[in-house]
């Protein structure tokens, strides 16, 4: 999903729990075990996947339409 919004952006990030900013980057934490991948973190006590999302122009994010099942746009 391509989001060209700040505001929708924030709106996002703020409803999701496992997303939140690093700059102008969108940062997601998965689930997905971690343990053995080059993205994998731990957080919150047990290991994750972080995935960032890159601003690709002036406020514009391409987001996986995975990622945000729970966003109502």
């Amino acid at each position: 999903m391509r989001i060209d919004s700040i505001e929708q952006m924030e709106e996002i990030v703020k409803s999701n729990p496992d997303m939140a900013w690093d700059n102008w980057t969108v940062i997601l934490y998965t689930d997905d075990d971690g343990y053995f991948t080059k993205n994998g973190i731990f957080r919150n006590g047990k290991w994750q996947t972080k995935y960032t999302f890159n601003m690709v122009d002036y406020g514009v994010w391409n987001i996986p339409d995975r990622y945000l099942t729970h966003v109502q746009v």
